[in-house]
């Protein structure tokens, strides 16, 4: 594929906030990319969503990668067993994305995503969506 895209998965809970559940996401992260030759350009990881800009070949390897990295990651965070159905699921909506073309809307995702990474840190305060300057949208 000639373009990186913008993906988002959203979990039902605010859980990704823990240093030991950031360092298994990282870890997974990087396994799986790896594993399915996806290159992973930045990545946010909020208290109950990921955002990610990613370039894959193909999209059968976007696909095994977020089958695969997803479902690793509600299994190690929720302890659950593969094959035995939960009462919640664990992501609320299916991965949500986009094209992301090179130049400007690129680098206004970058900006976006970094504003991200500063809010969940806490070092600038939070601002609702409809609040936030539309050019990093």
């Amino acid at each position: 594929m000639k373009h990186s895209q913008h993906l988002v998965l959203k979990s039902r809970f605010s859980i990704l906030r823990s240093k030991r559940k950031k360092a298994i996401i990282s870890k997974l992260l990087s396994e799986v990319s790896e594993q399915f030759k996806v290159k992973i350009y930045n990545n946010s990881l909020n208290s109950n969503h990921i955002h990610l800009i990613v370039k894959v070949h193909s999209q059968k390897d976007l696909h095994n990668f977020l089958r695969l990295f997803a479902g690793q990651l509600a299994q190690k965070i929720t302890g659950a067993v593969r094959g035995k159905k939960n009462r919640f699921g664990f992501w609320l909506k299916p991965v949500w994305k986009r094209i992301v073309y090179w130049g400007r809307d690129f680098l206004n995702l970058q900006k976006y995503i970094y504003q991200n990474q500063l809010e969940s840190l806490g070092f600038i305060h939070f601002k609702p969506r409809s609040e936030r300057n539309p050019k990093f949208l």
